[in-house]
């Protein structure tokens, strides 16, 4: 299978990925290219159920090998109802969040077996991995800064200590260490314009759009 146009978007919650997805979707819309964003948990009937599951702050009692399973499973869906045949048709796609996301907060921020966690994730995926990955890094600190300020009610993960937070984020640097010819980071303490233009600098240049 043909990932070359497949692109996802990694980081801590807070750090502003969401917002750098819908401004690179538009920017691609602006130069006639169409792309699906797809979101994870979510993205299919059935995965966006299993994401109010997760992300119910309710379900506190919800134990890591659960929840690394429920993602898994809404990704599974994902995967063969809609990557994959879209992959097949020559589609162009921007995931918010992809595996990487179990790896850093299952794996590195949960504490579970590392290799269990790449073996489900291979499982859940058919094997799919996106082309590029594009992580936005900031500081836990400046995370917990930006969901203060938010104004809005935290869902479960959201609410996890910063020491959770973290963990996740050195998980995240050490991904971008051991897969660096597909991870590219990008500082996410800048302004959103400055970050939005050098994400479409880089993936026009990866589309050959320029």
């Amino acid at each position: 299978m043909d990932n070359t146009r497949f692109i996802s978007f990694e980081g801590i919650d807070f750090c502003g990925k969401s917002t750098q997805v819908r401004l690179l979707i538009d920017a691609l819309h602006e130069r006639g290219i169409h792309a699906h964003l797809l979101r994870e948990p979510g993205g299919t009937e059935i995965s966006e159920k299993v994401r109010e599951i997760l992300l119910n702050k309710s379900h506190q009692a919800m134990h890591p090998r659960a929840e690394i399973l429920l993602y898994s499973a809404a990704r599974a869906q994902l995967v063969h109802e809609k990557l994959l045949p879209m992959l097949a048709s020559g589609e162009y796609i921007i995931a918010d969040r992809f595996f990487d996301s179990t790896t850093a907060y299952q794996g590195f921020g949960r504490g579970l077996d590392l290799s269990f966690v790449n073996q489900l994730n291979h499982f859940a995926t058919s094997g799919l991995v996106p082309h590029k990955t594009f992580l936005l890094s900031i500081s836990p600190e400046e995370a917990a800064r930006r969901r203060k300020s938010a104004g809005r009610a935290n869902d479960r993960l959201e609410s996890e200590h910063i020491s959770f937070y973290r963990q996740i984020e050195q998980g995240y640097r050490q991904l971008a260490e051991d897969y660096s010819g597909r991870f590219i980071t990008i500082p996410g303490a800048g302004s959103v314009e400055n970050i939005a233009g050098e994400i479409k600098r880089q993936v026009f240049k990866i589309w050959n759009l320029e």
